[in-house]
């Protein structure tokens, strides 16, 4: 890194350490993203599941697809294992409410939508006011340690307005 006139910039480090689970997650909890709520059902938009993540990403633009990861114990990567769909809702920055609701271990799957206005998008649940949307098929699901890596291929998406719900050093933050 350089400073403004092309001199090197002093950058403030702490010493180098052994990889602890504390280390590792206090440097990613530097690393802001955007916050989404997974969701899926059956073909005929009954028995929905849903849960936060934040591990999403666009994969390939052709075919178009997306990365999304979950934790391997997550009851939601269950169905979505056995539904073969999934809808990715990108939350706007004043749904930091869905995105607690949706990573609560401890409201089961009719109470989190009972409480969420939300439609059916290709048959998949999608949230109500979502600052964006896509609906998925997935093309594989590959281990990465306590979690599985999905790939899935693009088949509608819906764009609203409106800025993002970020996370980034273990809250919810907007842009501005």
């Amino acid at each position: 890194m350089t400073g403004a006139l092309g001199t090197a910039a002093a950058l403030p480090h702490q010493a180098m350490a052994p990889v602890t689970e504390r280390g590792f997650k206090d440097v990613l909890a530097n690393l802001p993203s955007g916050v989404t709520v997974l969701t899926t059902s059956e073909t005929d938009g009954t028995a929905p599941a849903g849960m936060t993540a934040s591990a999403v990403c666009s994969l390939s633009l052709d075919p178009p697809m997306i990365l999304a990861c979950a934790a391997n114990h997550s009851r939601t990567l269950a169905r979505i294992r056995t539904t073969g769909v999934l809808a990715v809702n990108v939350l706007r920055e004043n749904q930091a409410h869905l995105a607690r609701r949706f990573a609560n271990p401890h409201l089961d799957q009719d109470t989190r939508f009972a409480a969420t206005a939300h439609r059916l998008e290709d048959g998949l649940p999608v949230l109500d006011d979502a600052l964006a949307w896509l609906t998925c098929t997935v093309q594989a699901a590959h281990p990465g340690g306590d979690h599985t890596i999905l790939t899935a291929e693009v088949r509608r998406l819906g764009l609203g307005g409106g800025h993002p719900l970020l996370w980034h050093n273990r809250t919810f933050r907007t842009l501005a």
